[in-house]
């Protein structure tokens, strides 16, 4: 397979290469004794892997694989703010390296050049951080330290493509990911934050498709110029998934899909306790009735024309969104990149930074290994990495070797992390795969 070569050849550059270059830049190690910045970056990165409440004594044993005979003393004082710089400008070229899976995910998203999830997470630094990383601040978020991850991955084979390192207090729809280039014929799928009708258009002449769910508010005309009240206009229309040519925004009139089904009644009385909840944090008031009866529907909008994506293949594709959303929750759940433990500054943003590697690093191991399998879990893959790090750190700088250590973790994720059995509903994959799984009750 050419995935365990490409694999292979992603964890050498990076703790080759690239760690070479990231050290050129902020140097870490000025008298070379017992670590040099290879098995430095080793020792920090994989040891946080393997575990990631590593303690001192645990890093010091990581560094034993790597041929450094420390202390755990001898690791502390290697937390200082050089390490930080250095890890932070090896995360920094870390993310340049995509590792993707030889295989799409599905059929469906073939048609495709690319098909980009689109979606951020922010990590509450520490508040001496606040002048470089600054937060939100405020009743709504008191964080005065932290850093947004606009993360954008490749749907059909599950590459990272580009993660953008913003400040905290940065809103989606103003990062610089929304100019971004795509290749033609490619599909961008965003949630309501990168929601602009100007930006849309924009990809659209550069013949890139968006799938976005529809702005409350956002003018709405039909393609004979005449404009409607879209809550009117819905409830008016037969049962069923409601398929319309638009054109979005009373100025730019963008010409698009409108795709749009009733909810679960259970379903929209959740919205409706979520957005008063959110108005009244906010701006201390109820919401209109419009927004409310809103809750009622779920609406999307595409530029991609119906002879290639149907109504319903553009339901399970926008809900495999949530894929993008599952990344982040391995990262912060498994990872525990946003846990801000150590007892000083430095030590919490060491840990920040190695873990930040970690997850990455993890992330091409799993898609190298399970990323098109339809039973697999992406979950259970991240476990089974880390008892293979051994193995990996032993030999890292022997190529052949480190193919059959891939080889390996291969066979033993497909044997078993597999998807529970008694799951009730279909995953991803399966609707991806199968439309005649999908689900959901039109009323």
């Amino acid at each position: 397979m050419k995935i365990v070569a490409k694999v292979g050849a992603a964890l050498q550059l990076l703790f080759g290469e690239i760690v070479e270059d990231a050290h050129a830049v902020a140097p870490v190690v000025l008298r070379r004794r017992q670590f040099t910045p290879g098995s430095l970056a080793r020792t920090f990165v994989l040891g946080f892997l393997e575990n990631p409440r590593a303690s001192d004594e645990g890093l010091a044993q990581m560094a034993a694989q790597c041929g450094v005979s420390v202390t755990p003393q001898a690791v502390e004082q290697r937390h200082s703010e050089r390490l930080v710089q250095f890890l932070e400008e090896l995360f920094r070229r870390a993310i340049k390296v995509v590792v993707e899976s030889e295989q799409s995910l599905a059929p469906l998203l073939e048609r495709f050049s690319a098909v980009t999830l689109l979606d951020s997470s922010v990590i509450t630094l520490p508040n001496g951080q606040k002048e470089r990383f600054p937060g939100c601040g405020g009743s709504y978020d008191s964080s005065q330290a932290a850093v947004k991850l606009q993360t954008e991955q490749d749907l059909c084979k599950g590459g990272i493509t580009h993660i953008e390192i913003e400040s905290g207090k940065s809103p989606d729809g103003a990062t610089c990911r929304q100019h971004a280039e795509h290749p033609k014929g490619s599909l961008r799928i965003t949630d309501l934050g990168y929601f602009n009708v100007s930006v849309f258009a924009d990809f659209l002449k550069q013949f890139v498709y968006i799938l976005s769910r529809w702005q409350f508010r956002t003018g709405v005309l039909l393609p004979n110029g005449q404009e409607i009240n879209l809550l009117k206009w819905l409830s008016e229309q037969p049962p069923g998934i409601i398929e319309q040519p638009i054109l979005l925004g009373k100025k730019e009139r963008l010409a698009c899909r409108l795709i749009a089904w009733r909810v679960p009644e259970e379903q929209a009385a959740r919205r409706r306790h979520k957005l008063r909840q959110e108005t009244r944090r906010k701006r201390g008031q109820e919401p209109c009735a419009e927004r409310l009866a809103m809750c009622d529907w779920t609406v999307l909008v595409t530029t991609v024309p119906e002879s290639l994506l149907s109504g319903c293949e553009a339901i399970v594709l926008y809900r495999a969104r949530w894929q993008i959303e599952l990344l982040f929750k391995r990262w912060k759940s498994q990872g525990l990149v946003a846990d801000l433990s150590g007892t000083t500054e430095v030590r919490q943003m060491v840990r920040l930074w190695s873990r930040l590697i970690a997850a990455l690093v993890q992330h091409w191991l799993v898609v190298g290994c399970t990323w098109n399998d339809p039973c697999r879990s992406l979950s259970k893959a991240c476990e089974a990495v880390r008892k293979f790090i051994a193995a990996i750190v032993n030999h890292l700088d022997h190529h052949d070797r480190l193919q059959e250590v891939f080889c390996q973790l291969c066979a033993v994720v497909a044997k078993t992390c597999r998807r529970n059995k008694k799951r009730g509903k279909p995953g991803t994959l399966d609707l991806l795969n199968n439309l005649d799984s999908l689900e959901f009750r039109l009323t």
